[in-house]
């Protein structure tokens, strides 16, 4: 066997774990086992009786950066063949982001 070979079989095995783990996932968010009505959005005020989740801009900037991010990082390294160097201005962001989203959740807790 060349490299070739064994890293496009390796590559297929994880394609196929990761697909697997992803069908899983889905299926149990199909069925109702995962509850994912409240994904991007705040929780309820507890003391409110017909208080409803309200949308959070900040989870649902840092969900999608995320996977934009870790979905074009997976692009180029397989378009590449190797792992490459994420820049330092991409990390920046996605920290302002998931920064954005912990401030947030505090200022959440911190209400009366």
């Amino acid at each position: 066997m060349t490299p070739f070979n064994i890293a496009l079989w390796g590559f297929i095995l994880l394609g196929v774990i990761i697909l697997g783990f992803a069908t899983i996932v889905l299926w149990k968010i199909f069925t109702g086992t995962i509850d994912i009505s409240a994904l991007v959005s705040e929780p309820a005020d507890p003391d409110s009786k017909d208080a409803k989740p309200k949308g959070s801009l900040s989870r649902f900037q840092f969900l999608i950066f995320t996977f934009v991010i870790a979905g074009l990082y997976t692009i180029l390294c397989i378009e590449s063949g190797t792992l490459i160097d994420i820049p330092d201005s991409v990390l920046l962001l996605l920290g302002i982001s998931g920064g954005s989203f912990v401030i947030s959740k505090q200022i959440g807790k911190s209400k009366p």
